[in-house]
């Protein structure tokens, strides 16, 4: 919709979603039922002043929104038995973002997601900012694609451990550096992540084993 109103074709507004056939009639939560629309023509809609002709975006896989939405409720529905969890919106973030003057950058919106609610200026600087991946614990992949020439089908896991070692453990090298094993070589030695001035191998008797393998990485910016 190109962050567009489909109705008045505004822009640089804040636009919510219509339901095209309203839910209490049996309108579904599909992304066809669905269409981008402004504050002022979704008023107009509802009480009946503005007439709406547009249907919904086709060629999307409803599945896809369907369980993308199902999966942010189970997330919500979760936390919610930790934490109080407030919900943002990104045209907020946005407006709150820019009245204090910071970048249009993941970490900024991170800060303006956290203060939005009590309205707290927080320095906005790139100390102690991690960035999180996902690092998948195994795989269903057994063999590479096509056979090696000469040996056959060859299997894609060669080394998944070495000793007490695996793919994704968190060592101290040499007892002073903090690694994380990215692969771990057919000669024995523990590869990681290349840093300039740090090992980006080592053997398991200069590794100590600090934590095993986890889900989620994170990596200083």
């Amino acid at each position: 919709d190109n962050f567009t109103c489909q109705c008045c074709k505004a822009k640089h507004i804040s636009l919510e979603a219509h339901h095209i056939h309203y839910r209490k009639d049996g309108g579904k939560e599909t992304i066809n039922n669905l269409i981008t629309v402004c504050f002022t023509c979704h008023s107009g809609i509802h009480d009946g002043t503005k007439i709406l002709t547009n249907k919904g975006v086709d060629g999307f896989k409803d599945q896809i929104a369907q369980r993308t939405m199902q999966g942010k409720n189970y997330l919500y529905f979760e936390l919610n038995k930790k934490y109080k969890v407030a919900k943002v919106y990104g045209y907020e973030t946005s407006v709150f973002r820019k009245e204090h003057g910071l970048p249009k950058d993941h970490d900024a919106d991170a800060l303006a997601v956290a203060t939005l609610k009590t309205g707290e200026v927080i320095p906005f600087h790139k100390e102690n900012f991690y960035t999180i991946n996902f690092r998948a614990t195994q795989t269903r992949r057994q063999f590479y694609d096509l056979p090696r020439k000469g040996k056959g089908r060859v299997r894609y896991q060669v080394n998944s451990s070495l000793e007490k070692f695996s793919k994704g453990d968190i060592v101290l090298v040499k007892e002073k550096y903090l690694k994380q094993i990215n692969s771990i070589y057919s000669n024995g030695v523990l590869a990681f992540k290349r840093v300039p001035g740090e090992p980006f191998s080592s053997t398991p008797k200069n590794c100590r084993l600090l934590e095993r393998k986890k889900s989620l990485v994170f990596s200083s910016i």
